[in-house]
């Protein structure tokens, strides 16, 4: 009989929802395949509602940080504050920081960022001398303000160690996807592909192609 895998799904004012929803519909229909898995679960600071990135959707989280199950995988979505916002994006409370610091020092528990996410948990130091990616928009910037990460380009999603990082916004789908073929097989995380249409063999757009310079 397999273990339950806990799967703690991030989320805080300004959350992206596709970097959220991607990830959490992979482990969902994952069960399928696998007698139900996963349990996936949503954690937030407070038990409060989240306002979700435009404020468009309002999430109430399942649990907080100070009682949410001890998660095997954590997911770090993308997050775009309202405009005149000390930070744009990737602003994380100290307090859930120190928790996902304090997370990875259990070498068994995977970590993954989508999108923008990657602020977060490079703010960590965790992803110090570790390969990352993030949204070919963000590359830049993420690399000026951590210059300890190794930053790959034009890529889904990069995986070094327990950790993996994502591109922009649908990419959390391939990182979700690659975490479901290391623990259920290749062959389950095509039948989630499939039932989710979705082609993992997608080029990636021509636009978001960044050249070796930049």
């Amino acid at each position: 009989m397999h273990k339950t895998i806990n799967v703690a799904i991030l989320i805080y004012p300004g959350v992206e929802v596709v970097d959220m929803n991607g990830p959490i519909d992979v482990f969902m229909k994952a069960n399928r395949y696998n007698k139900n898995r996963y349990h996936v679960f949503t954690v937030a600071e407070s038990a409060g509602i989240v306002q979700s990135e435009e404020e468009a959707v309002q999430i109430k989280p399942k649990f907080t940080l100070k009682n949410c199950p001890p998660p095997d995988i954590i997911v770090i979505p993308g997050q775009v504050m309202p405009q005149g916002s000390p930070r744009p994006f990737g602003n994380g409370s100290e307090t859930l920081v120190h928790w996902i610091k304090n997370q990875g020092q259990n070498t068994g528990t995977t970590i993954m960022s989508v999108c923008v996410g990657a602020y977060i948990l490079a703010h960590t130091g965790l992803l110090n001398g570790k390969k990352v990616t993030t949204h070919w928009q963000a590359i830049e910037s993420l690399q000026k303000e951590y210059p300890k990460l190794i930053l790959i380009k034009n890529v889904r999603y990069v995986a070094d160690g327990q950790f993996v990082t994502t591109g922009g916004v649908t990419s959390g789908i391939d990182g979700a996807l690659f975490l479901i073929s290391k623990i259920d097989g290749p062959s389950i995380a095509q039948e989630v592909a499939d039932v989710m249409v979705y082609n993992r063999d997608a080029p990636l757009p021509p636009d978001t192609i960044l050249p070796d310079s930049k």
